[in-house]
């Protein structure tokens, strides 16, 4: 006789008698037997039990070896009302809600006659306190899942605030046959630890009673767990209280390798399964996918780098990290900028600064430029004595060394030159630079320089015939001579001559010049004319006043200056 053939009269109860008995009453129940009843009333009523007739089981103590359980729930984890067993009738049994489970056990020896029941529904006599809710249970298949605690709707944690009912929630998980359940907590917060009245989870195995409770976690570590069966049942209750409990659990189904049965030469997995090096094999599609679906996490090594990079970024540290980043990088972005645009402000300020102090320095020295020409001209510093109103003579560069008459006003004109004055700055400027720069006489420019040798003075050109008058003076004619201005005196030693007084070296006007000795430039009086007499002409350079020496690019080459008589 099977299993369900046994248990039909308890399990399958007469819903119009509204009764149930022991296993193949009327006859003795039979050794090794466990079924199981569950009684369902409608929203609003209880359910009641009350045995008549007879009641015989076995006796032991704790009803240990054949029994009936009764609780007051759906489930065989649902508060216990009673074990009865011997020969003493139970009490009347009255649900509290509008279920009950009942379980019938038997050992292998020692049979009884059993027992008869008639149940019946009665009516809440308080009304109905809170509406109807469905039951919160879960259905999961599949070679992996997700158990957690927000599967659970919001509106049955509202029900559970507004009625102050706690939350009982049940997952049932099942697999394929030949498979088993491997099932590992993420994160287990349990709102009242170590409370166990309040708030806690357990699994159990294909029935939901203690007996197949496989494990019961109640508080702040919850271990992995492995399934015997293709079926298990995760159960979460918590009070009003406790309701913002937190777990998350990952199931996975396996199977058991190939490895025990090595006479048949298989691979420990197919194709389509990986293996966990631990006699087990899960699902190809699993691997490497940020879960840890082998017991010992072999499915996680040796992954590729962008799948150990992933990370939920709705998470809180995540969000955390990335806010903090965004806001170092905005300061330091701010920070840049600013000193960017301090540093051009800066700068700008400085440009403006520099230009300033250049044109007032351009202006100062345009001013004293002016005042130096016009308190300091060449051409009323370094003049020489002469007649009023006369003529004077100056040699440069651009007579050829001959004498050469300039009206004051002239002289005046070109000393405004802007060229003439480039010129006479260059000249100055290479003075650094030069090796020389006196005004070269024409002992120095006959002599012969030479590092080697001694420096002879070399034969003077011949003086000018004697009856050469200098250019611009009117011919000689009869009558008296005019009024010709007496030149300066030449200065001491000058080509070589001994000093003398001017009044000796040159006399005067219509008096015979006293003789000089070994004078090379002497003329001899050939007549007693004044106007056949040798005049001498002197040169006056012409040079403004040295201003403040500036540094400058000396020329490549400066001529020197001759003077010539």
């Amino acid at each position: 006789m099977s299993q369900e053939d046994k248990c039909g009269c308890f399990s399958q109860p007469d819903h119009q008698s509204m009764e149930f008995y022991s296993p193949v009453f009327p006859h003795k129940y039979p050794n090794s037997t466990e079924c199981v009843l569950r009684l369902d009333a409608e929203h609003g009523y209880f359910i009641r039990i009350d045995f008549r007739d007879y009641f015989s089981l076995e006796p032991s103590e704790d009803c240990q070896y054949d029994s009936l359980e009764v609780r007051d729930g759906a489930h065989g984890y649902s508060d216990l009302k009673g074990r009865y067993c011997g020969s003493d009738f139970p009490p009347i049994i009255t649900s509290k809600g509008r279920h009950l489970w009942l379980r019938f056990k038997s050992d292998e020896t020692i049979q009884g006659e059993g027992f008869k029941a008639v149940y019946s529904f009665v009516k809440n006599p308080a009304g109905t306190p809170r509406p109807q809710v469905d039951p919160c249970l879960f259905e999961l298949s599949g070679v992996q899942g997700l158990i957690s605690h927000e599967n659970i709707t919001e509106e049955r944690l509202n029900y559970t605030v507004t009625y102050n009912y706690p939350i009982d929630c049940t997952w049932m998980v099942r697999v394929k046959p030949n498979e088993k359940i491997y099932v590992f907590f993420e994160t287990f917060k349990l709102y009242e630890p170590n409370e166990c009245d309040h708030n806690y989870v357990d699994i159990f195995g294909a029935e939901t009673d203690l007996r197949n409770q496989l494990k019961h976690y109640c508080g702040s570590v919850a271990d992995p767990i492995v399934s015997t069966t293709n079926l298990i049942h995760l159960r979460f209750f918590a009070l009003e209280r406790a309701r913002e409990t937190q777990f998350r659990a990952w199931f996975t189904a396996f199977r058991d390798s190939n490895q025990n049965d090595i006479s048949e030469g298989l691979p420990p997995c197919n194709t389509m399964e990986f293996y966990c090096d631990d006699a087990t094999c899960i699902h190809k599609s699993l691997r490497c996918n940020g879960i840890k679906n082998c017991k010992n996490e072999y499915d996680e090594d040796d992954c590729n780098v962008l799948n150990s990079l992933k990370f939920d970024i709705t998470s809180d540290h995540i969000i955390i990290i990335l806010t903090l980043g965004c806001a170092l990088l905005g300061g330091m972005c701010f920070a840049m900028c600013f000193n960017c645009i301090r540093k051009l402000i800066r700068d700008g300020r400085q440009i403006h600064e520099n230009i300033r102090r250049s044109r007032e320095q351009l202006e100062e020295r345009s001013q004293r430029s002016q005042s130096m020409s016009a308190t300091s001209s060449p051409q009323t510093s370094h003049r020489p004595p002469m007649n009023e109103g006369g003529p004077w003579y100056i040699a440069d560069a651009k007579s050829n060394g001959h004498p050469h008459i300039r009206s004051e006003s002239e002289s005046e004109s070109e000393g405004d030159d802007d060229e003439d004055e480039e010129e006479l700055d260059d000249l100055e400027e290479s003075c650094v630079e030069m090796r020389d720069c006196e005004c070269q006489t024409r002992d120095s420019l006959l002599t012969r320089r030479d590092s080697g040798q001694t420096q002879l003075p070399m034969t003077p050109p011949p003086p000018p015939p004697p009856n050469r008058r200098p250019p611009g003076l009117p011919s000689l004619s009869s009558g008296h001579p005019p009024s010709v201005p007496t030149p300066p005196p030449p200065p001491g030693t000058h080509y070589g001559r001994s000093p003398v007084a001017p009044s000796d070296h040159y006399g005067t006007y219509g008096r015979p010049p006293v003789p000089r000795l070994n004078d090379p430039y002497e003329v001899e009086d050939q007549s007693d004319d004044p106007y056949t007499q040798r005049y001498r002409a002197e040169a006056v350079i012409e040079m403004k006043e040295r201003g403040h020496y500036e540094p400058t690019k000396s020329p490549k080459t400066t001529p020197d200056v001759l003077a010539t008589h």
